[in-house]
């Protein structure tokens, strides 16, 4: 498979379309070649995962150099290189969804399975299961800001929030291709919901750092939302 801006399939027309109008790609350090990611492998931990090192040539044939303003995160450049945390025996490849401008604090890596991680400082939890359903959130989140924004809420109890919401509106359906674990989008065709959990959750973890709250944006969807139960899309070939 291609890189996504010459083989965009399997993305939704949407994403392929964000991607046609906003996206670059620009050159980036792949870092070590094979045997010296084989050598890192067998150096901490005591072998070599040649699925993992697969996966990383695959991750890199795919994204390496992509460049966007992202709604969510803002101007990334994807350059994942693999890594072995030598505190967690863990594959990583990290410095895969980086800021044009590193701040040292926040951080986006990728899981082998294609799991992708946000971070802030020494704290890393899983957002969306590809690099993917990402671009489908950013994508959709650009659609978002162009349609008719109903409110902005930052409530104490998201869960509670979210429930009395779909109680309300009862044919509210999750958007799986373009939701993650701590990012989820609901629409029943007519209104177009953004819950995000990511900010709260790392910023809990932190120690000596205040808590955001999660935020919860709702649009009236003056535009007709295409293909809104998609199947999600693999995170790899």
């Amino acid at each position: 498979m291609g890189h996504v801006l010459d083989s965009p399939s399997p993305l939704s027309a949407r994403a392929q379309a964000f991607l046609a109008e906003h996206a670059d790609r620009v050159a980036v350090d792949t870092g070590p070649d094979d045997d010296r990611c084989r050598a890192e492998m067998r150096a901490v931990l005591g072998y070599c995962d040649e699925q993992a090192l697969s996966a990383l040539r695959w991750v890199q044939q795919r994204y390496s150099g992509l460049t966007y303003l992202s709604p969510l995160r803002g101007k990334i450049v994807f350059e994942p290189v693999l890594e072995v945390d030598t505190g967690t025996g863990r594959i990583e490849f990290w410095y895969a969804i980086m800021d044009e401008r590193p701040d040292g604090v926040s951080s986006g890596s990728l899981l082998p399975d294609g799991t992708l991680l946000f971070g802030l400082f020494d704290v890393d939890l899983p957002a969306f299961p590809s690099l993917d359903h990402f671009i489908e959130c950013d994508a959709l989140l650009d659609f978002a800001n162009r349609q008719e924004l109903l409110s902005i809420e930052r409530p104490e109890r998201v869960t509670s929030h979210m429930a009395e919401l779909r109680r309300r509106h009862p044919l509210l359906r999750r958007l799986e291709r373009e939701s993650g674990s701590l990012v989820e989008w609901w629409s029943d065709g007519e209104l177009l919901v953004f819950q995000s959990s990511l900010d709260a959750e790392l910023t809990a973890r932190v120690p000596d750092l205040n808590r955001a709250r999660a935020v919860v944006q709702t649009w009236h969807l003056v535009s007709p939302l295409a293909c809104p139960t998609a199947a999600p899309p693999t995170a790899q070939a």
